[in-house]
């Protein structure tokens, strides 16, 4: 009886340190992306607990009635781009429940149609035509919390419905730890996965669109210029995206797809996280020029080049392990079988480390903010929240 009441003691500590941990992290995400838009800005990057807290108090409106019809006219364009685009349908992996979905692959096709609308925007209207994103920045992201927190809201309610696959991680029955790591597996509408969608479409196209409008800024800013750091930083990121779009049936043998359900930690992360957070660096240099060196951009391209041979040399051998084991170009690879019958490879890529292909996207994320200079440190927050958070969000 004292065991089963320790048991018992532990188990209630630990539900409430996981309720703990994922409030926390539902509340301070939005609060972070707010800050870094307060924190840095054309007068300049200040970071003080007495600043932060003004920050929160200026005039400026968090609501923007007309960027948030803008960014509901953003994801009408995507929906339709996913029906109508020509695109090829790919099966996903065999789920727990047996099932095995099919997914339509068009994504790099969407990124093609929103930068075409974008060029033919830039040769009616000129630099001024991106120059809507800046000016209604803040606007944005509130809508695409408003966004994040809706569709979060909406797929869990889904969750409760009859003969829905639930992910194992999201169905403990602590409904604060629940909603946050997503009860649904793959909440969908007919054959429209949301989860795969949203993992894809509305944040890393957003991502490019801010870069180009940035540069547009820094353009207008500096009469006709653009610095070299801007270059290298909307190049590498920008190609960091067309390289997910067009790896995107990569993306069905990952954890996100298979595993982890869709909640608020992949819905936010996707939606507003990853647009507004990754673009920080070109967003600072939009309104604080930084000239590099050529032997700076040597070494920065090469680090870059480094850090993505890593990161896509690792997870395309990974993926063509998991599709198929006996392949040619993986079959001498040695693994590990777990208890739940996974199959984790312990040479080639794999061999040298257990999270080798996060390695590679930290190297990259260097490369993203060494171009910003030495100024501020705030410009690499990036680097430092990857550092952090890749190998411990799976400890909550």
């Amino acid at each position: 009886m004292q065991l089963l009441r320790k048991k018992c003691l532990f188990y209630q500590k630990k539900e409430f340190v996981r309720s703990l941990s994922v409030t926390v992290i539902i509340f301070s995400t939005p609060f972070i992306v707010y800050e870094l838009y307060f924190l840095c800005n054309e007068n300049g990057c200040k970071f003080s607990l007495m600043y932060i807290l003004e920050s929160f108090f200026q005039n400026e409106p968090l609501f923007d009635p007309f960027a948030f019809i803008v960014y509901f006219l953003w994801w009408i364009l995507l929906i339709s781009a996913w029906v109508f685009l020509p695109g090829y349908f790919k099966q996903g992996n065999i789920l727990d429940n047996g099932a095995r979905l099919t997914y339509k692959i068009n994504g790099f096709r969407t990124l093609i149609f929103v930068l075409s609308i974008c060029t033919i925007g830039f040769y009616l209207k000129g630099v001024d035509f991106l120059e809507f994103v800046w000016s209604h920045y803040l606007g944005l992201i509130t809508s695409s919390l408003i966004f994040s927190i809706a569709l979060s809201c909406y797929t869990y309610a889904c969750s409760f419905l009859s003969n829905r696959c639930l992910s194992k991680a999201g169905n403990t029955g602590n409904y604060i730890y629940d909603f946050y790591m997503g009860r649904e597996l793959n909440p969908r509408i007919g054959l429209f996965d949301i989860k795969e969608f949203v993992e894809l479409r509305p944040g890393i196209i957003l991502w490019v669109v801010l870069n180009l409008s940035f540069a547009a800024h820094q353009y207008i800013h500096l009469e006709g210029q653009i610095t070299n750091s801007m270059v290298l930083v909307c190049l590498f990121q920008i190609w960091y995206c067309v390289d997910s779009l067009w790896n995107e049936e990569l993306v069905l043998t990952t954890m996100d797809i298979t595993t982890e359900g869709f909640g608020y930690m992949l819905c936010f992360g996707s939606i507003t996280w990853v647009p507004f957070i990754y673009s920080f660096q070109a967003r600072y240099l939009a309104f604080h020029p930084v000239y590099l060196s050529n032997f700076a951009v040597i070494g920065i391209i090469l680090l870059q080049c480094l850090g993505f041979w890593i990161f896509r040399g690792a997870n395309s051998q990974k993926d063509a392990f998991r599709k198929n084991p006996e392949a040619s170009s993986v079959r001498h690879l040695t693994y590990i079988t777990t208890e739940k019958g996974n199959k984790l490879i312990t040479s080639g890529w794999w061999g040298r480390s257990r999270h080798i292909n996060y390695f590679g996207d930290w190297l990259m994320a260097w490369a993203w903010c060494l171009p910003t200079g030495f100024e501020n440190p705030i410009t690499y927050f990036y680097v430092v929240y990857f550092a952090v958070y890749s190998p411990s969000f799976v400890l909550l």
